[in-house]
């Protein structure tokens, strides 16, 4: 069954789903800026010794510092982006890093291309 109004006897001016248009437009163009950021190509760091990183490795491990890492994988040719995070643990020439929604990530010492230690940034100052 289907029930026709003519829009003469409208209560009020219907806009039918243009109401709905900047709302869907803003979360649209709010994804859709965090994918061109995400797909911007990652900038290669200087690579580092085997001694410059285990300098910063142990750094990280003794002061609990956050670290970023770039590993010496290319896609595309292109670097990944950096992996984040806490290192939690170290074995068999792996680090144990965990990100910031607690994953745990596993890398390899020897694929490491370039590691920072990043500033710890407070939930005041943000």
């Amino acid at each position: 069954m289907e029930r026709n109004v003519p829009r003469e006897r409208w209560l009020y001016p219907d806009r039918g789903m243009a109401k709905w248009l900047g709302w869907i437009l803003s979360d649209h163009s709010a994804y859709m800026e965090q994918e061109a950021i995400a797909e911007q190509p990652i900038v290669a760091k200087v690579e580092m010794t085997t001694a410059e990183i285990d300098t910063v490795l142990k750094t990280a491990w003794l002061h609990t510092q956050p670290i970023s890492v770039q590993l010496n994988i290319e896609f595309n040719h292109h670097y990944q982006a950096d992996v984040q995070g806490i290192m939690v643990g170290f074995a068999d020439g792996q680090i144990y890093l965990q990100d910031q929604a607690d994953r745990e990530e596993k890398i390899q010492v020897d694929l490491i291309r370039h590691v920072e230690l990043m500033t710890l940034q407070k939930w005041w100052q943000v």
